[in-house]
């Protein structure tokens, strides 16, 4: 099957490439069984919105953006780039109020967004978590430059620590409470036991061989309810 490799070198320098058409397909094909296989609500996280912007629009023209409606009756949601707080209410709300009912739901969103850090999923709001690419911060925005700069011989440290801080916080929208549960699923190679992700999932990954296993296994994880973390 496809790499899923969500760096800009594959992912979104030349999205009408055939590796990049490729890749966002691979994704759908994993969301797809990862819909199918999960009830309640599915937080997508994405590392940015051009990523997340480019493969629903890719999906569109191929059909994976219906398939995924149709697995979950039409209950797809999508975080948009500058949202009043009022439509961000507005689409959490449809979102939790769909993720309760027997088809559930998905929304696709972007770490560092609100969804990431402004609002709070639990129970049936967040019964899979699903982390698309490493959100590195924008390597040639002058802000990332300076704190580079700034920061001498450890600016690449603190670079790749911004990104999987990103990555542990998304991660943590799964367990709200000490009775909540859920499944964590890392869509891309640079997360397969990275040091710098949190231990509480770091050490409990398991890998399967691909979107149909990984489709079986969440079926089985939910039949048990037992903590899982796939990559």
């Amino acid at each position: 099957g496809t790499e899923l490799d969500g760096s800009y070198a594959n992912a979104t320098k030349d999205p009408e490439s055939t590796t990049s058409r490729r890749y966002y397909d691979a994704v759908a094909t994993a969301l797809l069984g990862v819909a199918a296989a999960t009830p309640g609500g599915v937080l997508v996280f994405f590392k940015s919105y051009q990523l997340l912007e480019l493969a629903t629009a890719r999906w569109e023209t191929t059909g994976g953006r219906a398939r995924l409606d149709a697995e979950k009756r039409g209950n797809v949601f999508v975080e948009v780039r500058r949202q009043s707080g009022d439509e961000f209410d507005a689409l959490v709300g449809a979102y939790r109020a769909a993720a309760a009912t027997p088809a559930g739901a998905m929304l696709l969103a972007v770490m560092r967004g609100r969804s990431a850090e402004g609002a709070d999923f639990k129970d049936d709001a967040a019964r899979c978590v699903v982390i698309v690419g490493v959100p590195y911060p924008p390597r040639f925005d002058a802000a990332t430059r300076l704190k580079i700069e700034h920061a001498g011989r450890d600016g690449e440290t603190w670079y790749k620590a911004e990104a999987y801080r990103n990555v542990n916080q998304a991660a943590g929208r799964l367990i709200r409470h000490s009775k909540d549960y859920g499944a964590l699923v890392l869509l891309d190679r640079a997360l397969h036991k990275h040091p710098m992700m949190s231990e509480w999932f770091a050490e409990r990954i398991e890998r399967p061989g691909g979107a149909t296993e990984l489709h079986h296994r969440l079926r089985s994880f939910f039949s048990a309810r037992d903590p899982l973390v796939i990559d």
